[in-house]
């Protein structure tokens, strides 16, 4: 039994630490973050947590919240579901492009994201519904808007992955459309998200953010394809 289990720790820790560094690396990094989050709930304010850990758009000029929330998780499940697609796409990008090239996508794209979503999704939500209402799960007395999730970082990847070669195919299952197609159907998708939300729900998962980081992504994807 022990042996067995040895070589199921050995075999895991080849295929997510030994094969894929970086990314493991940025798993490792989200559970501290959001370790030390939940800390500074609970021993010191929520206030505080949320000026170092969420980007609000009522305090866009706090610079660190942009990384900070692109490394960041609102609780437990939207951490586990973002470590899970971690490994997805930063097991592509480590097989495809430079450790250099992934992570500083990751955290520049994912820090634009953060800004630029949050503004998109303020002047929709602005301009579409009379109350901005906070699209985290953070404390209802919370007055302002605020934000934080690593698929931010993870859509500026994959648009990157996916306009390199948009030419290339992606297998799933028996289908192999190609990547422009998939580039089209997650923008496609996330931009009747963002329109489902503001007009039907008043609450987003990140739409907004996910359409802005695909965007960014993809047209890095094109300057360096293009280079």
């Amino acid at each position: 039994m022990d042996n067995t289990v040895s070589r199921r720790v050995e075999s895991a820790l080849d295929k997510y630490v030994v094969s894929m560094p970086a990314t493991a690396a940025l798993v490792a990094l989200f559970w501290i973050v959001h370790l030390l989050k939940v800390g500074v709930f609970q021993f010191y304010s929520s206030d505080l947590a949320l000026t170092l850990f969420y980007i609000r758009s009522t305090h866009l000029d706090y610079v660190w919240t942009w990384v900070t929330a692109t490394v960041g998780h609102v609780n437990l499940l939207h951490l586990v579901v973002n470590s899970y697609f971690a490994f997805l796409i930063g097991g592509w990008a480590e097989s495809t492009v430079r450790t250099r090239r992934y992570l500083g996508v990751f955290v520049v794209g994912g820090s634009l994201t953060a800004l630029l979503g949050t503004i998109v999704s303020a002047a929709a939500y602005g301009y579409l519904i009379v109350d901005l209402g906070p699209i985290a799960d953070v404390s209802s007395s919370s007055p302002t808007w605020v934000v934080a999730g690593s698929s931010m970082g993870w859509l500026a990847v994959l648009g990157m992955l996916l306009a390199l070669d948009l030419n290339g195919r992606v297998y799933l299952w028996k289908f192999k459309p190609r990547r422009w197609v998939w580039f089209v159907a997650l923008f496609v998708l996330s931009l009747a998200g963002t329109v489902s939300d503001v007009w039907l729900l008043g609450v987003t998962i990140g739409h907004p953010y996910h359409m802005v980081g695909l965007v960014l992504g993809g047209l890095y994807g094109l300057f360096v394809a293009s280079d």
